[in-house]
């Protein structure tokens, strides 16, 4: 189907055709001859090719002009893609230039939008994010200027704003929090602003300073200062409360008069504590004597606080002098401290000495149990000793653990030996574990003297503590004298022992261990009725040993509890 423009070109040459054929028409009319009718036809054939030449021409013109603003689209589009860093524009192949052009010029004007729209996006933003970061004093986002921000620079510009809020915020409550403490410090420690940066923080606005990281830094570091002071003001104020309530003691001071004032700013309390302290010690001046003789009860309290042998206290000429003067007050007052501080730095290590000592002596009285009456006792006493007995024996060993510990930081820090009235306490201990198994034997040892003296105990057949077809588990020898022990009852043993053994009635020196010669002497004389059940071994090297031989003891005991009455043959 041929084209409409194909069509008007034919019915333009119809139309030529048309008017040539009514202008021959009218020369004809007018009888103009042939060569003046070329003539003219050539004045037409000019006048038309001038014209479709002319239209030609601004049709090519047109054409160019297009190519020309097709280029120039296409560079401007360029541009403008690689500012606002997007993909190049594609146009479609199959466009003429006329379509070309219209969609390049389209592109191009949003491009200019999008090119505004970020500049004035970008200029509110950095507006907002300098204003934050000169309160942070902080270095803004940096764009350069006249440049398009990116849409991933405009997306961190806002992620840096969000960020440098927060911040500010932190910031600003952290600033309020600090700045209300240090003004309760200042007012309560009295301390008036002395330095600009004080003054900035406490007295100006809160949204006239800078909250900078230094500034928080620095306001931290100032209320660290105050509280430091505030603390070296109770210090100060609680050595004051102590040397006042030490003079009240050393001066006596009835307790009606012993007013202390401690309300109010921490500064004013302590001026009228010190000027109660001055008082004081102008008055400890008029009864120097007193005051020297209160010192000295409580030097010589500190004194076997810390174990102080009898030559160190002699030591001290100067808590025997008669002469009362304020230098042998000074002197007086610096051995208290000396002494004090002494004992509250190895306090542990004479609690647990002293704790030791009271645990032994409870041991040993568990360990006598000397009243018969005791065995009768129904109402859970001996079960509530025997408890406790077992307790102390797992205690006494890590007391002593613990005390070898204190005495090696003692001996480490001190660069000497650890003596208690001239003797080291674990050498103590020990001898104290010795005399107390030697005096266990000496005991034991008489028992078998008297057994060996009185008449042998039977068990009514009501009540056979075994059965009566029991054999005799050991016969053996000791010393040329026959021993005889059953399986049963210790009522049912019969033993014969010497009457007197080599070391019967013999103390080992308290601080010396015995000797290996001793050990022989005592194994020796030791009756063999002394290693069955129920009685003590005397050769208990070891503190587990020495347990297990308790144990055995109360086993023994409570078998003949439970017994029946024992009858004479």
């Amino acid at each position: 189907m041929p084209r409409q423009s194909e069509a008007l070109a034919s019915s333009i040459i119809h139309l030529l055709n048309v008017k040539m054929a009514k202008l021959q028409d009218v020369w004809d009319a007018i009888g103009i001859q042939e060569a003046k009718r070329l003539e003219r036809m050539g004045s037409v054939k000019i006048h038309i090719e001038m014209l479709l030449n002319e239209m030609i021409h601004e049709e090519e013109l047109l054409n160019d002009q297009l190519n020309e603003a097709i280029h120039n689209w296409q560079e401007k589009l360029q541009a403008l893609c690689s500012e606002l860093l997007l993909d190049l524009y594609k146009a479609d192949k199959n466009s003429t230039p006329l379509q070309l052009e219209k969609e390049l010029r389209d592109e191009v004007t949003t491009l200019l939008k999008e090119r505004i729209f970020r500049m004035e996006q970008c200029e509110i933003l950095l507006k907002e994010d300098q204003a934050l970061c000169n309160d942070l004093c902080k270095t803004p986002y940096y764009i350069p200027t006249g440049k398009v921000p990116s849409l991933q620079e405009i997306e961190e510009l806002k992620n840096h704003i969000i960020s440098a809020a927060k911040e500010k915020e932190h910031r600003l409550a952290t600033f309020l929090g600090l700045r209300h403490e240090i003004t309760n410090l200042m007012a309560n420690i009295e301390h008036v602003p002395d330095t600009t940066f004080e003054k900035d923080a406490v007295l100006e606005q809160e949204d006239l300073f800078f909250l900078s990281d230094e500034n928080i830094k620095s306001l931290e570091v100032l209320r660290q200062q105050l509280v430091k002071r505030k603390e070296e003001l109770v210090t100060m104020q609680e050595s004051l409360k102590e040397q006042i309530h030490s003079l009240w003691i050393t001066l006596q001071i009835p307790t009606e008069q012993q007013n202390m004032e401690t309300t109010g700013p921490i500064c004013e309390v302590n001026a009228v504590l010190q000027q109660n302290l001055e008082q004081l010690q102008q008055m400890k001046i008029k009864n120097i004597k007193e005051v020297i003789t209160g010192i000295r009860e409580k030097v010589h309290t500190y004194w076997d606080k810390c174990l102080y042998s009898q030559k160190q206290r002699e030591e001290s000429d100067f808590l025997r002098s008669e002469n009362f003067t304020e230098e042998l007050l000074r002197v007086h007052d610096e051995e208290l401290l000396k002494i004090t501080l002494y004992y509250e730095k190895y306090q542990e290590l004479f609690d647990n000495f002293e704790k030791w000592e009271r645990w032994w002596k409870l041991f040993l009285e568990f360990e006598k149990a000397s009243d018969p009456n005791r065995y009768a006792n129904r109402g859970g006493t001996l079960l509530k000793e025997e408890k406790e007995r077992t307790q102390l024996q797992k205690k006494l060993p890590k007391l002593e653990e613990e005390l070898k510990l204190n005495i090696l930081k003692w001996e480490t820090e001190q660069s000497g030996p650890f003596m208690i009235n001239g003797q080291k306490p674990m050498i103590y201990i020990t001898t104290q574990w010795e005399q107390h198994r030697f005096k266990k034997e000496q005991e034991k040892q008489e028992r078998c003297i008297k057994k060996d003296d009185a008449p042998v105990c039977r068990t009514p057949l009501k009540r056979p503590l075994c059965p009566s077809n029991t054999p005799l588990s050991k016969i053996r020898k000791l010393n040329g004298t026959s021993t005889i022990i059953s399986s049963g009852s210790a009522c049912n043993r019969v033993v014969k022992t010497p009457r007197k053994t080599p070391n019967a009635g013999k103390l080992p020196d308290p601080l010396q261990r015995p000797s290996l010669q001793d050990k022989k002497t005592i194994d020796t004389s030791i009756p063999n009725v002394a290693r069955q059940p129920g009685t003590f071994n005397a050769l208990v090297t070891s503190y587990s040993e020495f347990s297990r031989d308790l144990s055995r003891k109360s086993n023994c005991v409570k078998g003949q509890l439970n017994s029946t009455t024992l009858e004479n043959p």
